[in-house]
């Protein structure tokens, strides 16, 4: 494995790991993120939307389940996500370009997936993929897990379900059209679908072993 500290002339990779709400995301990431510092490689993790000020207005959406128009809602996410690839200090690019990997929880997979259940997905996938900022991941990682699994998950943890979350048939909406979208993808990007219904440590390995694999 060739690996950066951060601050060093080798441009640091671009991770996204996607799924549905409840699907250990967040686990993963920590876990991702633990091994690639064991490897002497510096790693910033995020996570869209972001904190800024159009990801703050977003999540405030989301989780009071304000069912915004989908293409005011498309066009939002695209503006956060613009702001989190080009700020000129906290923007994904710059770390990179200081030789650290961002790791970063959701990316536009998930606006071509959620945002693509009401609105056109092609209009949505074509807004983001033509846009000159936006940046092609090295690798994405999509967990996949049954979404009544993730609602299970979800309603165990907290009593107030967001936007997304509160109608089982529309994760599994939301779920096809990651598959389309991967499909779409294939050929001009690197994705990788891991079976996130087993054990933690069986993912684990399957995730460590795939991102390992672009250093």
């Amino acid at each position: 494995m060739t690996v950066s500290k951060g601050g060093g002339s080798v441009r640091g990779k671009f991770i996204v790991i996607e799924g549905l709400d409840g699907s250990g995301k967040s686990t993963h990431i920590g876990l991702l993120a633990d091994f690639l510092k064991s490897r002497s490689v510096a790693v910033h993790t995020t996570a869209e939307p972001t904190e800024g000020y159009v990801g703050r207005h977003l999540r405030e959406m989301l989780a009071n389940s304000e069912n915004k128009d989908m293409c005011l809602q498309s066009a939002l996410f695209l503006a956060d996500r613009l702001d989190h690839v080009t700020h000129p200090t906290e923007g994904i690019n710059a770390y990179l370009d200081r030789g650290i990997t961002v790791i970063s929880d959701r990316y536009y997979y998930s606006s071509f997936a959620y945002q693509g259940t009401a609105t056109d997905i092609d209009w949505v996938m074509d807004m983001n993929l033509n846009c000159p900022k936006i940046l092609t991941p090295d690798l994405c990682i999509f967990l996949d897990v049954d979404p009544q699994v993730c609602q299970n998950r979800i309603k165990a943890e907290r009593a107030n379900l967001e936007l997304y979350e509160r109608d089982v048939e529309i994760m599994n909406e939301v779920r096809k059209n990651f598959y389309i979208v991967f499909g779409r993808l294939a050929s001009r990007e690197n994705i990788s679908i891991i079976n996130a219904n087993r054990d933690v440590s069986e993912i684990s390995k399957d995730i460590l072993d795939v991102a390992e694999a672009i250093y």
